[in-house]
């Protein structure tokens, strides 16, 4: 393929691609149009939304591990539909639209870019990276010279999951230096933690282990972002995990289910566990 018939193929996927991109344009707007639309669709706030944008985020990652293209092309569409329903959202309450996201992009893509976009020069990974990282950290410092890191933090993550709080705190902090040097020593934070919560159980104060396990927990998910595991994606997978043991114990003591004791399941649990690691050998 010549270069010539190669950017002749591109511009042609590329007016296909617009084509689609305008009907999917008009079909958010019927979705929420206020007379016809979607009852659910009408009243969701982009608060109500983070659930949901969470949730497809976790499934493409999950895509993505499992190097399944069709599950990749199809989450992307449901990330797809969540940005789109967001810039809906803004455009009814008339905070912004979805030209100013995608303008605001560009703009972000060309200014972090200089060598592509100005200079037309070629730079090593090291050299791009530490452009790029210069230009994010000058961005960094107008962004917070009217307010300290943590005030602005405060603002970010307030409407926010717990968890996707914490993430974004540990990988905002961690740019001005703050963050942990190795996995070991946050292993050794967590012990500290968890004898502090072994501590405040014996108390038998509420608050104290209420916010002990908080602790115990926000480092669970620093360790999780120094080892760049997602503890959603990670959490959902153990969830799964978990539900297939316990359908094995179903289907092993049937309506007898609610007649175990703790003794009862602790075999059974061992029992579902050596099965499921039988079906995992023989796919292999």
């Amino acid at each position: 393929m010549t270069l010539k018939n190669g950017y002749s193929n591109q511009k042609d996927s590329g007016l296909s691609t617009l084509e689609s991109f305008k009907i999917l344009i008009l079909n958010i707007k019927y979705l929420k149009d206020k007379t016809w639309g979607c009852p659910w669709q009408k009243i969701q706030s982009h608060k109500s939304l983070i659930p949901f944008l969470n949730e497809e985020s976790n499934e493409l990652i999950d895509a993505i591990y499992e190097k399944n293209t069709n599950n990749i092309c199809e989450e992307l569409g449901d990330l797809l539909l969540q940005i789109m329903l967001h810039a809906e959202i803004g455009f009814e309450k008339k905070q912004f639209e979805l030209k100013d996201v995608i303008e605001n992009l560009n703009k972000k893509i060309v200014k972090r870019h200089p060598y592509i976009f100005k200079k037309k020069e070629k730079v090593s990974l090291k050299k791009s990276q530490e452009i790029w990282g210069d230009i994010k950290n000058s961005e960094n410092k107008n962004f917070y010279k009217e307010s300290s890191i943590s005030r602005q933090l405060n603002s970010n993550i307030k409407n926010l999951p717990a968890t996707i709080g914490s993430n974004q705190i540990t990988n905002t902090v961690k740019e001005y230096g703050f963050k942990w040097e190795s996995s070991k020593k946050i292993f050794d934070k967590l012990d500290e933690e968890i004898c502090e919560l072994k501590e405040a159980i014996k108390s038998k104060k509420a608050q104290d282990i209420k916010d002990e396990f908080g602790d115990v927990y926000f480092t669970l998910i620093s360790l999780s972002n120094f080892l760049k595991i997602n503890p959603e994606s990670s959490l959902q997978k153990t969830n799964k995990k978990f539900l297939d043991r316990f359908s094995i114990i179903e289907d092993h003591v049937g309506d007898n289910i609610k007649k175990q004791n703790p003794k009862d399941f602790q075999r059974l649990w061992e029992i579902a566990k050596k099965t499921l690691m039988r079906k995992k050998l023989k796919q292999k």
